[in-house]
This record gives C-alpha cells, sequence and structure tokens, in this order.
C-alpha cells in the first residue's frame, strides 16, 4: 500500500542542510530559502506518519484530578418507576412503595454528591416521592371514601322498610 505524500509547504532541504525547500505536493521545486528553524533543535518524532519540518505535538499531560466515574442511583429511578406505575394502574401500595424507595434513592444521591458526583439521581427522586405520596394519598382517599359509601349504601338497604312489611 502506497504511502501518502505530504502536503505542499516548506521542508527541510534533504540536499543542502541549513535551507528550507518548497515542496508542492507531488515534487520537490527549486525554490529554496534559508531555514528559520536551523538553529533550533529537530521537534520530537510522535507515532505515525511524520512529515518533514512538520511540528510534532506532544502527548498532553494526564489531568490532574482523574474524571468522575458514572454512578447511577438505580433506587431513584426505581422508586421513580414505582411512584409513576401507581399513578398509571392506580395502586395505593406501588405509590407508597415508590414513594418510600424514592426517600432511599434521595439519600443515596446525598452521599454521592458528598463525594463530589454531581449527576447523582437527586431530582428523580424528588419527583418520585411527590407523585408516590401526593397520588397514593389522593388514592387511599378515593378508596376509603368507597369502602365507607359501600358501607352506607349497605346500611341503608338493611334499614329499607317495604310497605307490605310489619312495622319493627
Amino acid at each position: 500500500m502506497a504511502q501518502p505524500l505530504p502536503i505542499a509547504g516548506w521542508y527541510p532541504d534533504p540536499e543542502h542542510g541549513g535551507q528550507d525547500r518548497w515542496w508542492d505536493g507531488t515534487a520537490w521545486t527549486d525554490t529554496r530559502r534559508p531555514s528559520i528553524d536551523a538553529a533550533m533543535p529537530a521537534p520530537p518524532r510522535g507515532p505515525g506518519l511524520y512529515i518533514p519540518g512538520e511540528t510534532v505535538l506532544q502527548a498532553a499531560p494526564a489531568p490532574a484530578f482523574p474524571p468522575t466515574p458514572v454512578v447511577r442511583n438505580n433506587l431513584a429511578l426505581i422508586g421513580f418507576i414505582l411512584s409513576v406505575g401507581g399513578f398509571v394502574v392506580p395502586v395505593v401500595v406501588n405509590s407508597f412503595a415508590g414513594g418510600i424507595v424514592s426517600i432511599i434513592g434521595l439519600r443515596r444521591s446525598r452521599q454521592l454528591a458528598g463525594t463530589g458526583i454531581l449527576s447523582n439521581g437527586r431530582g428523580i427522586s424528588i419527583a418520585g416521592i411527590l407523585i408516590g405520596f401526593i397520588w397514593g394519598g389522593i388514592l387511599l382517599l378515593l378508596v376509603t371514601g368507597f369502602i365507607l359509601f359501600e358501607l352506607w349504601v349497605l346500611g341503608i338497604a338493611a334499614n329499607v322498610q317495604y310497605s307490605d312489611s310489619p312495622v319493627i
């Protein structure tokens, strides 16, 4: 496989030291000039194709602080899903369980924030708590109201006096 030719530009003259020669991209021309960096040491050669006269950049130094690892707060996500699941399929236990797991997820997000991890699931935990407990409370009131209504209807039905029945 043929190596690609260097791009057009000034390069150290392979025939005369201390001079640069113009490479037109396919062949050397007769145009020469005094070398600008004759007094400077040659740049270090890096990996890969080295084009004469090109400055090779050194590898960037390692960062002072290692990048923070990606940590997922699974409890926050599970609590949110349970809370929303209680909203979609109205089950009181599901909503309250989602709120409780979201509280545990919020505590975990505080621990993660203490270690410097910014993406820690705090917002989704708070959403899970709000959806879980508010919707769970509304569902609990609705279920309690339905049960009381049924007991009231059954109580009225037990006390109904029919016109043919004797008075008690």
